[in-house]
C-alpha cells in the first residue's frame, strides 16, 4: 500500500530558526522539498520528501514539523536520529546536517 509521505509545518510554531542562518529543514533536506515564506518554512515540493524519512522534523527545534504515523515511523525514526550534526562542506563551504560521513554537500558530491 502506498501512502501520501510528506511534511507539514505549522507556521504558528515556526520562527524559521530565527537564531541561525536559515531554517535547519531547508538546510538538511537535500531533495529540496521545502522553501522559505515570510520568514518560515513552508512545503514546496512535497513529491519530492522521501517516504520514511523524518529528519528535518527531529532537526526542529520548535515542533513545527509533523509527518504521518504509520508502522515503520518509530524505527526509521531512531535511524534518522542517530549521530546527526551539522557540518561545513570541503568544496563550498555550505553547512549542512547529515548523519552520514561526509565532507562534502549534497550538490557538491554530485
Amino acid at each position: 500500500m502506498t501512502i501520501t509521505w510528506y511534511p507539514t509545518v505549522y507556521p504558528d510554531r515556526c520562527d524559521g530558526c530565527r537564531e541561525l542562518d536559515r531554517p535547519k529543514c531547508i538546510e538538511f533536506c537535500p531533495h529540496n522539498v521545502f522553501t522559505l515564506v515570510d520568514n518560515k518554512a513552508m512545503v514546496a515540493n512535497p513529491q519530492n520528501c522521501v517516504e520514511g524519512c523524518v529528519a528535518c522534523m527531529l532537526l526542529c527545534p520548535k515542533k513545527a514539523i509533523e509527518f504521518p504515523r504509520h508502522q515503520g515511523f518509530r524505527k526509521t525514526e531512531r535511524s534518522w536520529s542517530k549521530g546527526l550534526r551539522k557540518v561545513v562542506c570541503k568544496k563550498c563551504g555550505k553547512s549542512f546536517w547529515t548523519n552520514e560521513d561526509r565532507e562534502f554537500c549534497w550538490e557538491c558530491s554530485r
